[in-house]
This record gives C-alpha cells, structure tokens and sequence, in this order.
C-alpha cells in the first residue's frame, strides 16, 4: 500500500509486471490505503484511514465490499488471525482495537485512550502470531503484546534518545523465530528485538542512500 500514491501496487517478479489499484469501490477511490492484509480466501484487506473503512479486493484488485464504516473512526492497521478468522483493527483516532469477524461483524473492543497497561495512545501497526497481537503504540512508544483474549503480556521499547529506544514507532513485523522487527520512524532506524523484548540490533538511520531511510513507516 502506498499512501502518497493513494494505491495499492502489486508487483510479480516472475511475470515482471507491476499493477496500481486505485479504487476502493465503484466510484470512489482509496485516499490513504495504509494497512493490508489478506483474508481467508485469497482477497486482500485495505484499510483506508481517510475512508474510515475496510475495502475487500479480489485477485484482480476489483472492490467486492467493504466494512467498518460509522464503526471505525481513523483506522491504520490490520492483522487477522488465520485459526479463528478474527480480524484485528487498530482505531488510532478511538485509541483502541477493533475486532471483527470474516463477515465484517464487529465482535469486540479492546483498550481505551491511557498510558497503562491495555491502554493506548494512537495505535497504528499490527501483527498477529502464536495467539499474541503486537500493538504499535506509536504516542506511548512501546509495543504492547495482547493475548488474543485482550490480556495484556508485556512491553517493548520505551521513550527516550538513544537508539533502540522508540521515541515514535510506526511499524512492526515477526519472523519465525519469535523476532520482532519495529520500525522506528524519529531516528529512521529498522530495529530487532527478541521475542522477550531485548534489544538486538539496528538497521539503516537517517539519509538518503541506500540502507539508509527518512520516516519510515510501516509493517
């Protein structure tokens, strides 16, 4: 998803071609695509943050629906969990996790606007792996970790100047190993940390070469 662009690009390195969806339904277009995610059919899950909603497109990038509108207030970030169907929603605007089903039902709520723990400060990315969702708490620069009942398990990062701390997270990733990538946008680093929250390494830092980056965002 590209929010300058206001389009979703799709590149296949195999054919060698690259494909732009702009329309997020028949007469209206994607302002500001910001999460994606694919559901359990093989369609993909835009969320549009100016929208304030949730467009499902097939294979070919054609708009078949949406959801969460008048429910969803600026939404930014998506992850669905595969085993239950649920698909998780930040509402950076609410302060809090939406919940909703493969039909687009909302289902539940979780959070309010605070500091503490479940709590939340303009929430944006998300990721979901092994019954855990990794909450980018981009304005209390942390990650919090939830169970997939809405428990709170523990923190990653925390404000300050050095790096490795998270001044303004706006991204995060897992691999398979339990690592969890954050991408720091105030100091443009990419940062690792283990599955217990320690610090591992940096990546990249402010300028225009390559490795290099200047606000990066994104999951």
């Amino acid at each position: 998803s590209d929010v300058s662009r206001s389009a979703v690009y799709v590149f296949d390195e195999t054919q060698g071609t690259l494909q732009v969806w702009e329309m997020a339904g028949k007469n209206t277009r994607f302002i500001t695509p910001v999460g994606i995610t694919e559901d359990g059919a093989g369609q993909l899950l835009v969320v549009d943050a100016d929208l304030g909603y949730v467009v499902r497109l097939n294979q070919q990038g054609e708009p078949i629906g949406s959801f969460g509108k008048g429910t969803l207030n600026r939404p930014t970030g998506i992850a669905r969990d595969a085993a239950t169907g649920r698909i998780y929603i930040s509402d950076t605007h609410d302060h809090n996790i939406k919940i909703f089903d493969d039909t687009g039902t909302i289902v539940g709520t979780w959070g309010k606007s605070g500091e503490g723990e479940g709590e939340f400060n303009s929430p944006t990315y998300l990721a979901y792996k092994d019954h855990q969702l990794y909450v980018t708490d981009t304005l209390n620069s942390r990650i919090q970790v939830l169970s997939d009942t809405g428990d709170y398990i523990r923190s990653i990062g925390k404000r300050g100047l050095y790096i490795g701390d998270l001044p303004r997270p706006k991204g995060v990733a897992l691999d398979q190993d339990g690592n969890v990538y954050v991408v720091e946008s105030y100091y443009d680093h990419l940062l690792i940390f283990n599955d217990q929250g320690e610090f591992l390494l940096p990546i990249g830092g402010t300028g225009s070469g390559v490795g290099e980056f200047y606000l990066p965002a994104g999951g």
